[in-house]
């Protein structure tokens, strides 16, 4: 059952039957084709691959009459035969692509500018041969690239500038400008330009910027009863419009774009920046995780859901390209302007306390490719492993906020005071106390001292050893996870060295298991400890979510740099004199405990004696080495100069900013869906089948009307209803829509 605003009545064209179960209904615009009283498809005038298609489905049924199926389909009957042999010889692309006749097959002057001007947009020899292909051959547009390419070099005075921008280092007050930018910015009116960025990680130039122009303009779009694939999509989409992040890509993408400007040079356009960053949103969205997921999403809807002026434009590696060339300039003003917002966005929660809590924690991403990166440890794994340390910050709620990135794998404790200064500059309200709660790796006397120096609140485990209370001492009982544990606060941890002391809270575990806390804070003693216990559910679960639902572990950028010759590094040639001394001595052991069983005369007392007095030879040797290998060195001086590298950030920093946008999107969302659903648990898996929804969308002048069709049971159902209900009110509108046009969602009634 549909609802009224999907209902049309359209008049009944005329039948055409080829079949006893197949016809084609003929009406004004389009022939509609039903085998088996189901429609499998429509094609309209002049669009000669669907009709093929179609055509090649219906000759398939059963007692189809030739003659009738051309009349039906209104091509002769050498047609049909025609189009049978090209799809049984050579496949579905034969039928869909017709190449004509006419082809120009000198290379004119006329053609040769035609092609320059295309190689100028940033457009391949496939590329400009797949636009003008009923012209020319691609061997003469190979031949005119080669003549543009030669006279281009023949013009190249001064080399290309490489100067990597300023903005790779900027600080957190560079970042609040953009906020502050975006918020007089509204709405922002785009100043297009063209020209082609550079290429991301060694990847081809993909097609013209002038072919992702900007649909929004239209009060209808002609496909509009089209189903649209991935449709609910769009959901996310407002939703990250709303949060800004459209909005600081635009002031950067204007930034850019004056500088370029001043020295004569293009920077890309607007609608191709706005473009790409949905394309990836959207592939993250239905579940791909990386940016080569895009190609899931190049669907024949794509215009629609892109809102691009026709198919055929996108790929996986345009959209690289793309994001390549923003992020070199402004990865990190980027991804610093989202996570001001994310964390001025927490202020409302300080309440009358003027508390926040930021939960922090490092995170290790294993890397498994061919390039020599540093190893670090990785807890799941029990060893360490190659690949990068990343160091998270998720609010009260388990929202992630920032990700900084550590190649050398710092430890905790060098980051926890860099990282609560981030996020003291980005609040705008100074009498706002900043609450940090991290685990044990961070809970180092030093640390802590230097954190309470600084002001700042924190909360964390007590490293071993320390006492166990007796069960008297708790007198006060709390409940946590339907669990009743015992709660006490007795004396205070001395920090030593003329530090100071800090608090130091005990819970005790209903099996009797005693867990020692550290604070510094002004809060209750059950508020500190409620703090500690939510980590594991808002961080932890976030990490296992962000890994398996957003790709968070994803290497996205390839390119790699030389790893910092000055820089210390753990010895190779100490680590393995370590690890054969370590070997020596197994053996030793093992070979003493055998002797300790066998009797004196026994025939493999010789043997194993001769092992031991080896085992014993090698730790000798390799202590009187080892002092003379240091246990660190610069890169240079180790056997790893010229082989260690690190991967550049700059691409997966901004990738990780849509990222980071998604899950706080999703968050809220699922927050909105799971009063409404029997269980609210599954709030966010629900909500992924809303996002993934097709459906069909009509453009007005003030509103944007998009009727999805979710899966789900009809409780489910209800509750999207009701959901959507609720975005409605919301002043939600998609990015780079000029007229800021409302949007409207609703479902099909089943």
């Amino acid at each position: 059952m549909c609802t009224d605003a999907t209902v049309s009545i359209e008049s009944q064209g005329e039948t055409h039957y080829f079949s006893v179960s197949g016809y084609v209904i003929e009406r004004s615009d389009r022939r509609e084709v039903f085998v088996g009283g189901a429609l499998i498809g429509w094609f309209g005038r002049g669009d000669a691959g669907m009709r093929n298609i179609l055509l090649i489905a219906a000759s398939r049924a059963m007692g189809v009459d030739r003659r009738k199926l051309a009349k039906a389909f209104d091509v002769s009957v050498a047609t049909v035969g025609n189009v049978r042999r090209r799809y049984k010889r050579h496949g579905l692309k034969a039928v869909v692509e017709q190449k004509h006749g006419g082809r120009e097959r000198k290379l004119t002057a006329k053609l040769q500018a035609r092609l320059e001007r295309l190689f100028d947009e940033g457009l391949m020899i496939d590329e400009a041969h797949e636009r003008i292909r009923r012209c020319v051959s691609r061997t003469l547009v190979g031949r005119a690239h080669k003549r543009w390419s030669d006279t281009r070099k023949a013009q190249r005075h001064t080399p290309r500038d490489e100067s990597k921008s300023a903005a790779a280092s900027t600080p957190i007050d560079d970042a609040a400008d953009v906020v502050v930018a975006r918020q007089r910015r509204a709405p922002i009116r785009a100043v297009v330009v063209s020209g082609p960025g550079d290429a991301q990680d060694g990847h081809e130039q993909a097609q013209g910027d002038d072919a992702l122009r900007d649909s929004s303009r239209l009060t209808t779009l002609s496909e509009g009863e089209k189903s649209v694939q991935h449709l609910g999509s769009w959901v996310m989409l407002a939703m990250l419009n709303a949060l800004g992040l459209y909005a600081f890509a635009e002031v950067l993408r204007q930034k850019a774009h004056a500088e370029q400007s001043a020295q004569g040079k293009q920077f890309m356009k607007a609608d191709t920046l706005r473009v790409a960053i949905d394309a990836v949103a959207i592939a993250l969205t239905v579940g791909q995780q990386t940016v080569e997921g895009v190609r899931r999403i190049a669907t024949s809807s794509a215009s629609i859901l892109l809102r691009l002026r026709r198919q055929g434009s996108l790929s996986t590696t345009w959209v690289r390209r793309i994001l390549g060339q923003f992020a070199t300039r402004y990865a990190d003003l980027f991804r610093m302007a989202l996570a001001t917002t994310l964390v001025q966005q927490n202020e409302h929660l300080a309440g009358e306390t003027q508390r926040v809590v930021f939960y922090i924690d490092n995170h290790m991403r294993p890397y498994t490719g061919k390039h020599k990166i540093r190893k670090g440890w990785r807890m799941q794994d029990k060893r360490a492993r190659p690949g990068n340390a990343d160091f998270w910050v998720h609010d009260e709620d388990g929202r992630p906020v920032l990700r900084i990135d550590s190649p050398a794998h710092e430890s905790l404790v060098q980051l926890l005071g860099r990282i609560g200064k981030l996020i003291r500059e980005a609040l705008n309200d100074e009498k706002v106390i900043v609450l940090l709660v991290f685990d044990r790796a961070g809970a180092y006397a030093c640390e802590m001292a230097e954190l309470r120096d600084e002001g700042f609140e924190f909360a964390t485990y007590e490293r071993k050893p320390c006492g166990k209370l007796a069960a008297s001492a708790f007198q006060q009982q709390i409940k946590l996870r339907k669990a009743s544990y015992g709660l006490a606060e007795v004396g205070r941890k001395n920090l030593g060295k003329g530090r100071g002391r800090v608090r130091r809270i005990v819970l005790e575990a209903p099996e009797g298991n005693q867990v020692n806390v550290l604070a510094v804070s002004e809060a209750s003693a059950e508020e500190v400890v409620r703090y500690m216990t939510r980590r594991w559910a808002c961080q932890e679960n976030q990490f296992k979510h962000g890994v398996e639902r957003w790709g968070i572990n994803q290497l996205d950028g390839r390119t790699v740099e030389p790893y910092p010759s000055d820089s210390v590094i753990p010895n190779p040639a100490r680590s393995r004199i370590e690890r054969a001394l370590r070997l020596a001595r197994t053996v030793e052991g093992d070979a003493l405990r055998r002797l300790q069983h066998l009797g004196p005369n026994d025939p493999q007392r010789e043997r194993i004696q001769k092992d031991l007095e080896r085992a014993r030879r090698q730790q000798h040797e390799l202590e009187e080495l080892r002092p003379g290998v240091p246990t660190h060195a610069p890169v240079k001086d180790t056997e790893l100069c010229g082989k260690l590298v690190r991967h550049k950030q700059c691409y997966k920093h901004t990738v990780d900013a849509i990222r980071i946008g998604l899950a706080n999107a999703e968050a809220e969302l699922a927050a909105r869906l799971a009063p409404l659903l029997q269980r609210p648990a599954e709030a966010k898996r629900t909500l992924a089948n809303l996002l993934c929804s097709p459906g069909t969308v009509t453009m007005g002048r003030d509103t944007i009307t998009i009727t999805l069709s979710p899966a789900g049971n009809s409780p489910e159902q209800r509750a999207f209803q009701k959901f959507l209900g609720q975005l409605n009110k919301l002043p939600l509108s998609l990015p780079g829509d000029l007229g800021q046009r409302r949007l409207n969602f609703q479902t099909l009634i089943k």
